[in-house]
């Protein structure tokens, strides 16, 4: 029997630090927080969405907008 385990999530944007030889933007990605639930395969750590080189906060912002107003919640199945 396959056990669901759901987590409500908001996406956060979230930008780190460049390549220390200066050649790499800062990669950006969308930090998934917890709201109402979490899943219980994440543990103490965190899930995120890592964007591909070049994709601006700009762009993440939009994508986290687009997240927001369309998933519900995320799963895993087991």
């Amino acid at each position: 029997m396959s056990k669901v385990d759901k987590g409500v999530y908001a996406f956060e944007v979230k930008e780190g630090q460049p390549s220390g030889d200066g050649r790499d933007d800062a990669p950006v990605c969308l930090y998934c927080q917890p709201t109402k639930s979490e899943l219980s395969i994440v543990g103490s750590g965190f899930l995120s969405i890592n964007l591909k080189a070049g994709t601006t906060v700009q762009q993440a912002g939009d994508v986290a907008k687009y997240l927001a107003e369309h998933i519900e919640s995320i799963s895993f199945t087991k």
